[in-house]
């Protein structure tokens, strides 16, 4: 690739976490850290090395960048609300990743690749903590014949820093949770979006439907006829064992293999922060992107993680990071 990586969003809890996570892994290639906080921007900058600050401004067209801005690839860590970091990439011809906007949204980039579909690889990773319950349900999906239905539980620890946009993006998703009941799609709200969930050390929590683009991935992987994902806030797992606290994702899967019926339930376990796991699942799909995960660049497209790596590469990078995964392939 040429020119230089840009984070807009680079300093934020998430966008930091991406950035390390990022530098950690590519310590040869040269950043820019967008944020409205150029000294800010500057300190991170400083920390990681080989990176350089820039104050950008989502409302305005090439991000309010300069024309010699040597910009190589876009990475939205925040809310792309007008879609000014897709069209700067778009004009550059170069990658870009978002993990900042919702599925609901999600008509805006769709319709901007379609008009310019040899311009730019275009990833799309507003997953929740960009991508790892899609790659455990891959993993856990493997030898059946057919899958019935995904049910995901997600937890998240109320102790656990989590930024602005994230809590925006949560509020948002709040408004109708898109989930696949008996084969049709339908938008839970009320008595429908909430369920009792049970976390990893098995105790009950109450838990809202939730609509990340977890829901749409799932499905058009399994062609599923039930599918839902729940999320709870409160203790997680792992602080109440005493240790630090956690995020987890418990995945119960219905289906059958040789006329059996059977059921499956993988977990994963992060204790490093939730900004952490989704900067580094975010990190993983772009260096994918690049071509600096040992295989090709991928070509101009619209993508999901997903179709970017192997579920095995993508969940032992998350364990060696320190996650702990229990995939059931019973």
């Amino acid at each position: 690739m040429t020119g230089k990586i840009l984070f807009v969003g680079g300093t934020g809890v998430v966008g930091e976490q991406m950035v390390r996570h990022f530098r950690d892994r590519h310590p040869d290639i040269p950043l820019l850290i967008g944020g409205q906080n150029i000294d800010k921007a500057a300190a991170l900058a400083r920390d990681v090395g080989l990176a350089e600050a820039v104050q950008v401004d989502t409302a305005q067209p090439r991000l309010g960048l300069g024309r010699d801005a040597d910009v190589g690839a876009v990475v939205m860590v925040v809310q792309d609300a007008g879609l000014q970091g897709l069209r700067y990439a778009l004009d550059l011809g170069h990658p870009y990743l978002s993990i900042g906007n919702w599925l609901v949204e999600v008509g805006g980039e769709m319709a901007h690749v379609i008009r310019r579909p040899s311009a730019s690889p275009v990833v799309l990773s507003s997953h929740w903590h960009a991508g790892p319950t899609v790659f455990l349900a891959l993993a856990s999906m493997t030898g059946l014949d057919a899958v019935h239905s995904i049910h995901v539980s997600a937890i998240v620890d109320d102790l656990d820093p989590t930024g602005p946009a994230a809590l925006e993006d949560m509020d948002l998703g709040g408004a109708g949770a898109l989930a696949f009941r008996e084969g049709r799609r339908v938008w839970l709200t009320g008595a429908d979006a909430t369920r009792d969930i049970t976390a990893i050390d098995g105790r009950t929590l109450s838990a809202a439907a939730f609509a990340p683009y977890d829901i749409v991935s799932l499905q058009a992987a399994s062609g599923a006829a039930d599918i839902r994902f729940d999320l709870a806030s409160g203790i997680s797992s792992s602080r109440l064992r005493g240790g630090t606290v956690g995020t987890e994702v418990i995945l119960d899967i219905a289906g059958e293999r040789d006329g059996r019926k059977i059921m499956r339930r993988s977990t994963l376990e992060f204790t490093r922060g939730q900004a952490s796991l989704t900067g580094l699942s975010a990190t993983l799909s772009l260096s994918a992107t690049l071509g600096l995960a040992g295989r090709p660049a991928f070509p101009a497209g619209l993508y999901f993680p997903e179709q970017l790596m192997e579920p095995d590469g993508f969940l032992g990078a998350l364990e060696q990071a320190g996650a702990t995964i229990t995939i059931d392939q019973t």
